[in-house]
């Protein structure tokens, strides 16, 4: 059953581990954030909490038996809603229109240029990445982009795009190459919450002129699996 918080949120943020407190806890809604799984084990352990976040990049290769072993992971997870996003590895997402692309999950919602309020907070997910090497979901920077990141409504309070914002945990090798288009966006929309992956060396948080922004990469450039989700209270 989902809920409305009545009083102010606050923000608690950290980086793996666990809080001493339970889930739904009065100080707000727990969001437990992951990305760049790349056909996780159904044994992985994930923390606890309201809302789990996935920011794409589920499959390796993006066939649909890859979706219907992660939806079977879903299945497993306890947090009262899962949010999901593909990226650029879910070409099994690409060939489907959004809608039917929806039905392929049948333990968590899908979004691909669409919103969900839950709890009171207004969630927007895209998939979409600066073009490179022909994956999925790939656009060409500047206008094609600009009108991606226009959709996202400036009341949006949690962001889940894969692509990270040019100039925030997207270093490769010392060089910034996330998506200046989505920076500018950013400027207007201003959320509470940015969650992404696709810059696996970029894994980490900061928060920055009120957002906090969460690379939640689970791989390393080497696919290895050596990150661990990362968790916010809101």
């Amino acid at each position: 059953m989902w809920r409305m918080l009545t009083e102010p949120m606050s923000i608690q943020v950290y980086c793996g581990g666990r809080m001493n407190k339970s889930p739904q806890s009065k100080i707000g809604i727990r969001i437990v954030c992951m990305s760049d799984l790349h056909n996780i084990d159904l044994s992985y352990k994930v923390p606890a909490g309201d809302i789990l976040i996935v920011a794409g990049d589920i499959c390796s290769v993006g066939i649909e038996d890859e979706i219907k072993d992660f939806d079977e992971f879903l299945a497993l997870q306890n947090h009262s809603a899962k949010l999901v996003i593909a990226g650029n590895h879910d070409f099994v997402f690409e060939d489907y229109t959004p809608e039917n692309a929806k039905k392929l999950l049948k333990h968590g919602i899908y979004l691909e240029d669409d919103c969900v309020d839950i709890y009171g907070i207004k969630f927007w997910g895209s998939p979409w990445q600066p073009s490179f090497g022909g994956w999925a979901f790939n656009v060409q920077r500047r206008h094609k982009l600009a009108e991606v990141w226009a959709k996202i409504p400036s009341d949006t309070d949690v962001l889940v795009t894969h692509s990270p914002q040019h100039g925030i945990l997207d270093a490769v090798n010392g060089d910034h190459v996330g998506c200046k288009d989505l920076a500018n966006t950013l400027q207007r929309v201003r959320p509470k919450l940015h969650v992404f992956g696709h810059i696996h060396q970029g894994y980490g948080m900061t928060k920055r002129n009120g957002t906090i922004f969460v690379n939640a990469s689970l791989r390393d450039e080497e696919y290895k699996l050596v990150n661990q989700p990362i968790v916010v209270d809101l």
